[in-house]
């Protein structure tokens, strides 16, 4: 017998040269931008998990973006104090999402859809298939 509610899959953790990798993806996909505001962020920016880590987001690439500020300051700072207005612009997750089937506002590509990959799309993903045994 399934629960009605089957546990999510545990949340990625990146450490050390893994997170330096995946701290790159994003660099390099957001062209050392600032997502929101699209200024150029020499230094002073920072990665905003979309889904927050206390809503159950990890360190995939899908759910990270560079913004300017730190999370009191700049965008990244707006972010955190208008989360509603944020999620409307994807910036925000909420935590029974996936942050690769919610596009994001942003400030170089327009709407687009974050691959794990570092990719973007303008056309949305297909939806992960449930697992066999588990009702969608």
């Amino acid at each position: 017998m399934t629960p009605a509610h089957p546990k999510p899959a545990p949340r990625l953790q990146l450490t050390g040269l893994a997170l330096r990798r995946r701290n790159k993806a994003i660099d390099k996909r957001e062209q050392q931008r600032c997502a929101k505001c699209g200024v150029i962020i020499w230094s002073g920016g920072s990665r905003h998990h979309r889904k927050f880590k206390s809503r159950g987001g990890g360190d995939e690439v899908s759910n990270g973006i560079l913004l300017c500020g730190s999370g009191t300051t700049g965008c990244h700072g707006w972010v955190h104090f208008n989360p509603v207005s944020a999620a409307m612009l994807g910036l925000v997750v909420g935590s029974e999402q996936d942050a690769r089937l919610i596009p994001v506002q942003h400030a170089i590509y327009g709407v687009v859809w974050l691959d794990d990959e570092g990719g973007v799309s303008s056309t949305p993903p297909r939806p992960p298939e449930p697992e066999e045994g588990i009702a969608a």
